[in-house]
């Protein structure tokens, strides 16, 4: 469960972080609630998640999911540019990520 609740803060995180994008000055509100809930359905996730797993690894988790869906998002959606560079970095990401899921 605690990995669940870890995957659902990373999806929070992302949804959070691209609604950050849309905020507007104090035209438009949405965006606003949006990024506000995110943040704190994500926040709540991931301290229950830590009640179970071990901080550093739930926090390195977190991080990297939100890492790499904000950017998958950025590609598709709003058509950002992307470098090999970039790539290698989000594999090695990645790479840690499943490793810590599987040393856990």
């Amino acid at each position: 469960m605690a990995w669940f609740l870890l995957f659902i803060a990373g999806i929070e995180e992302i949804i959070a972080a691209i609604a950050m994008k849309y905020i507007d000055d104090t035209k438009k509100k949405w965006p606003i609630i949006v990024m506000t809930a995110g943040f704190a359905l994500s926040f709540y996730c991931l301290s229950q998640a830590m009640q179970v797993l071990p901080s550093g690894v739930a926090y390195a988790v977190w991080t990297g999911i939100g890492s790499i869906g904000v950017t998958a998002v950025s590609l598709i959606w709003f058509k950002e540019r992307f470098q090999l560079s970039q790539l290698i970095s989000l594999c090695l990401i990645l790479a840690g990520v499943i490793g810590l899921r599987l040393t856990s």
